[in-house]
């Protein structure tokens, strides 16, 4: 306030020997009008008090993906009030971008930091990683330790599927998915992928078969990607690849509509076909008399669905164990768990994959609290002896499955087989639309001597549970005891097999053997009684306050003298690793090269923006399968020598963040010279702010070195950047025309020394100023000003009148710039007049065939007629 009004109210206090204070001058009169109210004092800089533990409480906050209205309603409810924070809500805004802008440096690196503080607290921790010719992030895969455990217990069957923007550089994020004993989804395994293309694929899948030590699924299913149908046979041989039925469906949905309007029965009929036939045969009759009662052979969509009928028909893998998962809707589920509350396309490499750490954490929460569950005991719905045995060796949810099974399993009727006893017949007599398919009865095979319990339906060899028709006979029988074969270990309580595998991500003991648990409650339980006792009274808590204070600053000094040792023992490894690499007495050098950098992350680039399925790319970037990095519409902060950024707001210039605005920027000076130039040529236009937005987008890629002795202006103005790009369209030339030729004869050699550095990149459109093929237009042309200027001499000097040209764009008929377009050029108007006296001289010669053949006809009637047309008139 004194800066902005020149107040001149000050108080000037002199400290006294004994700690107190004294007045010596005081001016209370102010020039301006003091705050109405206590609360608005956080507006002040001098009453502004941000704890660090503040900071820290916001940082959490922020990076778990918290809402900044929660966060400031939690602050309020902590401190008792706005005004009580200490900053407003301006203030936590700024601190929140402060956290974001120091999160983004160094990503890649901090990502791996992670993977390496996994893989100390578990060696089992498993990452790999691919770096394209730049040495840029491309492809990373990583698997915790409990996930490479889940897998050797339920990795028969798997999914796999892909989602996108779930990271700030729009890497697809792959998840290897599965179903664990409690009949809920568990991760196997995590990867980012540059682009979706075979070779990626083939990376990520050969990279998961060596983390899960060579073991392949029984089926996998995915949606119909091509480029992974190809690579899965390649890695995964004897693996099953199944497609997902939903997307097939799905894919189908808009003509299968129509179909369902035409014909209302045909959903219901369609439904059941694809999900009760037991064999391929009985399928392909099914769908045969589909076929034909609807007349649907010229029909596209059902012609498709009949082509793809093996990769996705259940009838022709009936015998291949999927574990109850026919599509990728646990993958589905699971990419909706990740972005609906642990990750953000905002998020940086190293936040993305600490918050997916969460999620696996969230999961094993979830399936521990589930195993907790099925300890208990239940009460059976019967008292048959099998189904105390399942309740006894299934987990809580199975058991749930196969008791609503033994529910409907009574509405079947059993009758004896009369060519084998140990056949039978089994039919649902209700009349429900759950049945609606295949009426016939169901033939099950139950030989109580051989403990063999088979049905044709192939439900158990599908999914490893029963069906109704086997326990429906189970019941028949009144069997005791079920044969432990036909009970899997994946579904029972005891799903581990191998129990000496360290399956624990984080260490629960310390290096001398003592649980981190105990050290935490002891701990914990201390500092609860030092913080009763110190709000007892003033005197108590400065005491714990200060008792507090001391403890962390031994810790940190404990910290840092640990880390100093730990870097004095990588120094004199690295002096050892140099002294052997030298010669011992001749001085001349060794083989053996010297010792490199201990980081192999050091120099590991981020990732270009990927290409994604659907993304706006051009057809050069799709074909080489890499797309530029953009210009954000928010760049970087530049950083000073000690990596600290040098400002927060972006100038209108260059579009860079380093510490000064439009008004002080180096680029203001060239880029006004350049419109100056623009308007002597073209005169004021009504499209200067487009020409002004062209030239900065120019300059923002220039390096325009800084002048020390030019006097700063005011640096707290800051002023929004927004891009516009040039929406103009332009014909492309002849490719296969002579460029020499053309660089020789209309290339201009005085260009100005600013300008020359310009797209020097080429491009494969032409430009029509300088007919030149260096990436740009005639709107954006470097040398347009001084193509224009000599022409302009040339003429005044041949024909000694003042000329001027006649407009800017190329026009889009004729290729020329006369200040017209395609709407009102001459030579189209003329094309248009051809056109039309065609049409018409073509319209009377049809008049005339008609009139001929009209009075051809009359001449062709009979007397008859003739006679008859006499009488009437």
């Amino acid at each position: 306030m004194t800066k902005r009004t020149g107040c001149k109210a000050f108080m000037r206090l002199k400290e006294r020997s004994d700690g107190t204070c004294i007045v010596k001058d005081i001016t209370l009169q102010h020039n301006h009008t003091l705050l109405l109210s206590p609360s608005m004092l956080v507006f002040m800089h001098s009453h502004k008090r941000v704890d660090p533990t503040l900071k820290g409480l916001v940082k959490d906050l922020q990076f778990s993906n918290i809402k900044h209205v929660n966060i400031m309603g939690l602050l309020t409810r902590l401190h008792g009030g706005r005004d009580k924070i200490g900053c407003h809500n301006r203030d936590i805004l700024n601190m929140k971008a402060e956290n974001t802008r120091k999160e983004s440096i160094n990503e890649v690196q901090n990502m791996f930091k992670f993977f390496e503080d996994m893989k100390k607290e578990n060696e089992n921790f498993f990452y790999d990683y691919k770096v394209d010719d730049e040495n840029r992030l491309e492809n990373v895969f990583w698997s915790n330790a409990s996930s490479r455990a889940a897998y050797a217990d339920f990795g028969d069957c798997i999914t796999f599927d892909t989602t996108y923007k779930s990271n700030k550089h729009h890497l697809p994020l792959a998840v290897f998915v599965g179903v664990n004993n409690h009949l809920q989804s568990t991760i196997f395994g995590v990867a980012l992928m540059g682009n979706e293309s075979e070779e990626s694929f083939k990376w990520v899948f050969s990279r998961f078969l060596e983390c899960m030590g060579g073991k392949q699924p029984i089926c996998i299913l995915t949606d119909q990607c091509p480029a992974m149908t190809k690579a899965i046979p390649k890695i995964f041989p004897r693996t099953l690849h199944k497609f997902c039925r939903w997307h097939i469906m799905n894919k189908h949905k808009d003509p299968l509509k129509k179909l369902y309007k035409l014909f209302p029965d045909l959903k219901d009929l369609l439904t059941a076909i694809l999900n009760h036939p037991l064999m391929p045969s009985e399928f392909e009759d099914a769908w045969k008399a589909l076929i034909e009662k609807y007349n649907l052979h010229d029909i596209n969509v059902m012609i498709n669905l009949w082509a793809e009928r093996k990769l996705w028909i259940s009838a022709y893998w009936k015998e291949v164990f999927c574990a109850r998962m026919t599509s990728t809707q646990r993958s589905e589920s699971m990419n909706f768990v990740l972005k609906r509350g642990f990750v953000t396309e905002r998020d940086n490499l190293h936040i993305f994959v600490k918050q997916v750490n969460n999620c696996i954490q969230a999961r094993h929460e979830a399936e521990n609290a589930e195993t907790n569950a099925s300890t208990g005991t239940r009460k059976t719905v019967t008292r048959y002896g099998f189904e105390a045995q399942v309740m006894d060796k299934y987990t809580r949810a199975v058991y749930s499955v196969f008791r609503e099974r033994q529910y409907h399993s009574t509405a079947f009727r059993i009758k004896t087989s009369q060519d084998n006893p140990n056949n039978y017949l089994v039919h649902h007599y209700n009349q429900s639309k759950e049945f609606a398919w295949s009426r016939h009865e169901f033939r099950v095979l139950a030989d109580e001597v051989e403990g063999r319990y088979e049905c044709e339906c192939k439900l158990w060899e599908h999914t490893g549970l029963f069906c109704h028709h086997v326990i429906a006979v189970f019941e028949h029988l009144r069997l005791d005891e079920i044969p432990n074969k036909y009970i899997l270990q994946r579904y029972t309580k005891d799903a581990v097999t191998n129990p000496d595998f360290n399956r624990r991500d984080y260490r629960r003991t310390t290096d001398d053997g003592t649980s981190i648990e105990y050290r935490r409650t002891i701990l914990y339980s201390e500092a609860v009684k030092i913080i009763n006792k110190g709000c007892s009274s003033e005197a108590k808590f400065q005491i714990a306050l200060s008792a507090f204070r001391d403890a962390n600053t031994r810790l940190d000094n404990e910290e840092a003298e640990l880390e100093n040792n730990e870097d004095a023992e990588m120094e004199n490894n690295e002096q050892s690793s140099n002294q052997e690499n030298t010669t011992r007495e001749t001085g001349e050098q060794n083989d053996i090269p010297p010792a490199e950098n201990n980081d192999p992350h050091a120099d590991i680039q981020p990732p270009l923006l990927a290409i994604t399925k659907g993304s706006k790319t051009t057809d050069a970037a799709r074909k080489n399968g890499k797309c530029k990095q953009p210009v954000p519409a928010r760049p970087e902060p530049e950083l000073d020598e000690y990596g600290r950024p040098k400002g927060t707001r972006i100038c209108g210039t260059c579009n860079k963040i380093d510490g000064h605005n439009s008004r002080t920027c180096k680029a203001r000076q060239l880029a006004k010279k350049l419109l100056e130039t623009h308007e002597k040529v073209y005169g004021p236009t009504a499209s200067s702010g487009n020409i002004k937005v062209r030239i900065r987008n120019l300059l923002a890629r220039q390096h325009i070195p800084e002048n020390d002795d030019e006097e700063k202006l005011d640096t707290d103005e800051g002023e929004c950047f927004e891009d516009e790009t040039d929406d103009e369209e332009y014909e492309q030339e002849d490719e296969d025309e002579d460029i020499t030729e053309q660089e020789e004869t209309q290339n201009t050699p005085d260009v100005d020394d600013k300008l020359e550095n310009l797209n020097k990149k080429g491009g494969k459109r032409k430009c029509s100023a300088c007919n030149l093929r260096l990436g740009h237009y005639a709107s954006t042309c470097p040398n347009k000003e001084k193509i224009l200027q000599q022409q302009i001499l040339e003429r005044q000097t041949s024909d000694n009148a003042i000329v001027k040209p006649q407009g800017v764009k190329v026009c889009s008929s004729c290729n020329k710039i006369r200040g017209h377009n395609s709407r009102t050029c001459a030579r189209r108007q003329l094309e248009e007049q051809l056109l039309h006296l065609q049409s018409t001289e073509k319209d009377s010669n049809t008049m005339e065939d008609r009139s001929k053949e009209k009075n051809r006809k009359k001449t062709q009637t009979t007397p008859a007629v003739l006679r008859r047309s006499t009488r009437k008139r």
